[in-house]
C-alpha cells in the first residue's frame, strides 16, 4: 500500500479497519496462539489507536516494514499486502468486529488481536469484497454510534435507514414532520 494513504488518516483517537490480502497460505510465528496457519484470502484485522497520533500514527507503524513485532497483526503485516484502511474517529474496535461478523466474517485465529478483549473471540476475520465494501459504505458514524450507545452495529444501521427514509418521506409530504 502507497504511504500516502496516510495522509488522509485522522490523528484523533478512535478505531480503524485494515483490509490485507495474503497471498499464499502462511504460518505465522505468534507462539502465544500455537503458531496458526492462514490461508490465502482477504482479511479484515479491526484495531484501536488511543495513543499519541491516534489512528494515523498506528497505521504508519503496521504500514512499516522493519519493526520489532510487538502485536499479534505486526506477524501478519509482514506477509500480508495492506489493501485499505477504514478509519472510525472515536469508534470501538469491537463495533468493528461485531459489524464483520453480521456480514459473514469469520473468526480463522481465535484470540488473534483480541488477547485483552472480554467480548469478542478475535479481531481479525476473513471476509469477502462483499462485506469490505458494506463497512466502507456503512461509513465510520454507524461504528462509532454503535460503541457510543452500546447497541449493536446492524441496529444502528436500521435506525439509519429509517431516519433516512422518514426525512425523504416528509419531503415527499409537506404535511408529515418528524416529531420534535
Amino acid at each position: 500500500m502507497d504511504r500516502r494513504v496516510l495522509n488522509p488518516l485522522p490523528d484523533a483517537p478512535g478505531a480503524y479497519a485494515l483490509i490485507l490480502r495474503l497471498a499464499r497460505e502462511t504460518r505465522l510465528d505468534i507462539r502465544t496462539l500455537g503458531r496458526p496457519v492462514l490461508p490465502a484470502g482477504l482479511y479484515l484485522y479491526a484495531g484501536s489507536a488511543r495513543g499519541p497520533g491516534g489512528i494515523r500514527a498506528r497505521v504508519a507503524r503496521h504500514l512499516r516494514r522493519n519493526k520489532a513485532p510487538v502485536w499479534h497483526i505486526d506477524r501478519l503485516t509482514e506477509a500480508a499486502r495492506v489493501e485499505r484502511v477504514i478509519a472510525f474517529p472515536g469508534g470501538r474496535e469491537c463495533a468493528i468486529a461485531d459489524f464483520a461478523l453480521a456480514h459473514g466474517g469469520r473468526t480463522p485465529i481465535p484470540r488473534f488481536g483480541a488477547t485483552d478483549c472480554r467480548r469478542c473471540e478475535a479481531h481479525l476475520l476473513a471476509v469477502g469484497p462483499a462485506l469490505v465494501d458494506a463497512l466502507t459504505k456503512v461509513g465510520p458514524g454507524i461504528a462509532a454510534a454503535a460503541a457510543l450507545t452500546r447497541i449493536d452495529p446492524e441496529t444502528a444501521l436500521r435506525s439509519r435507514l429509517v431516519a433516512t427514509r422518514a426525512n425523504r418521506d416528509s419531503r415527499a409530504d409537506p404535511q408529515s414532520r418528524p416529531l420534535t
